[in-house]
């Protein structure tokens, strides 16, 4: 995978945007995470748009939006799935952190960065949003049961007993 190197401060200072996307396969500790053949991982793709812009506190910003459809495992049924991730983070480039930013607000915080790698940034945000144990949005076809059909675990002796 090509690595994708920005000048985080400029970006946001000059207004530009860049759309792009790259296979799943080149991210290594999402890898880890999804435990996934190479197969799944390969057919997977971020994708991505960074824009920068002036907002908040009269600093540089950066917005960056994530649109992806990760294959996972259901930890329900362990059955394969797909995770689908929809991000929009809000960043504020200054040198040092500021005070004016607490908890509540919706912006992180990035330093200025000559070299800052936007493909492990990315990484980041969705090992961050990744949840703990992924299951399907519905329940799972193969475990679902309705009301009253749960079976009986002595209904075999029934007939056994005299």
């Amino acid at each position: 995978m090509k690595t994708l190197i920005i000048n985080n401060l400029e970006f946001a200072q000059k207004q530009l945007k860049l759309a792009d996307s790259f296979a799943v396969s080149s991210c290594e500790r999402l890898l880890e995470i999804l435990k996934l053949n190479d197969k799944n991982a390969e057919q997977a793709a971020i994708n991505f748009e960074l824009t920068g812009f002036y907002k908040q506190f009269s600093h540089p910003n950066l917005r960056l939006h994530i649109k992806t459809r990760l294959p996972a495992i259901c930890q329900r049924c362990l059955e394969n799935m797909y995770l689908k991730l929809d991000l929009s983070i809000d960043y504020l480039i200054s040198e040092t952190a500021l005070d004016t930013l607490d908890e509540n607000d919706e912006m992180d915080w990035l330093e200025a960065n000559n070299e800052m790698n936007l493909h492990e940034l990315i990484e980041d945000e969705l090992l961050l949003a990744m949840p703990f144990a992924p299951m399907h949005e519905n329940d799972c076809s193969k475990l679902s049961m309705q009301s009253g059909e749960k079976p009986n675990p002595f209904a075999i002796l029934k007939g056994k007993i005299k």
